[in-house]
């Protein structure tokens, strides 16, 4: 090789390492806008594109390093936290567990029992769940690209109204949840998220399906009995196959078949109703030992589906 050839050889590559520097230090400070957007911005609009945008990022560059980077679903946690901050409500408390730049989330009334993170959805459909992390029980989906939230029942009841009962009173449960329901009315009414409260849904309309199809004669039958001699009042329902129980002055809780074939029945669903709609299924299961321990003991079959589409089984 002649000398004007190897010097043409470490100009193309001086020219090579300055543009891949560059194009590293251009993608380093979209990288740096976006997190000061995140974290700065005060448009819920903003707010979002940026959590998407970050939640995807790749900012690898072979000359380029930032040593320190939040994982993917870090930027959902971020994301949320900022929306409820942007609400003024500071119950949900974010975490930096600065051996490895992680996040987690704590929530007030239950600090010191449960601690909260994202777990990335690996399909091709994206998202996040956000997951308790000692009992790995996956609250609800987050998906900010499609803009959706979905809770799970089944892992609310299992997390709630059986682990956390044991250790702590019904009132910093509900405290507890609270967060995570204004959160999703404020993805509803300011981004337009399609929602799913699931058994957190206090609309008197909400309607809590069930799981299996069909219903055991005997289940209302076992609840016919635990109520006797109680100030619970239960009635069969006279436009539907099912019963109601008046929980209180001010708030029934019904059972009944919605569609019902050939008096078979078919379609099973609860529903509650209150004068101020500020009561939901999984408030009586919280707050009313008697549903409770019914609606445990008799699980495989009453158990409240969730959407079959984000939450298999």
């Amino acid at each position: 090789m002649t000398s004007e050839s190897q010097n043409y050889a470490a100009t193309q590559h001086l020219h090579s390492f300055s543009n891949a520097v560059k194009e590293g230090l251009k993608i380093g400070d979209q990288y740096i806008q976006l997190i000061d957007q995140l974290v700065d911005t005060e448009d819920l609009e903003q707010l979002l594109v940026a959590a998407q945008k970050l939640a995807i990022f790749q900012l690898n560059n072979q000359f380029v390093k930032l040593p320190h980077q939040y994982r993917p679903q870090d930027y959902y946690l971020l994301f949320i936290g900022r929306v409820l901050e942007l609400h003024s409500d500071q119950s949900l408390r974010l975490n930096l567990h600065e051996a490895d730049w992680s996040l987690t989330a704590k929530i007030d009334s239950i600090a010191e029992l449960t601690d909260f993170e994202f777990v990335l959805e690996n399909s091709d459909n994206g998202g996040a769940f956000f997951t308790e992390t000692r009992s790995n029980e996956k609250l609800f989906y987050l998906n900010l690209e499609r803009r959706m939230i979905r809770f799970n029942n089944r892992a609310l009841v299992n997390l709630f109204v059986v682990e956390l009962a044991k250790n702590t009173d019904s009132t910093s449960i509900e405290q507890a949840v609270n967060p995570l329901i204004a959160l999703t009315h404020y993805l509803k009414q300011d981004l337009g998220f399609s929602v799913d409260f699931g058994i957190l849904d206090a609309a008197n309309e909400a309607q809590y399906y069930l799981q299996e199809s069909s219903l055991p004669t005997n289940v209302l039958d076992k609840l016919f009995v635990q109520t006797e001699g109680t100030e619970y009042m239960l009635m069969n329902m006279q436009d539907h196959i099912g019963a109601i129980l008046m929980v209180d002055e001010d708030t029934k809780l019904s059972l009944f078949a919605k569609d019902d074939i050939d008096g078979r029945g078919g379609n099973w669903l609860f529903r509650v109703e209150d004068s101020r709609q500020a009561t939901s299924f999984f408030d009586t299961l919280v707050r009313y030992p008697l549903i409770r321990q019914w609606y445990l003991d008799n699980r495989d079959v009453l158990e409240v589906k969730s959407d079959p589409l984000v939450f298999a089984g």
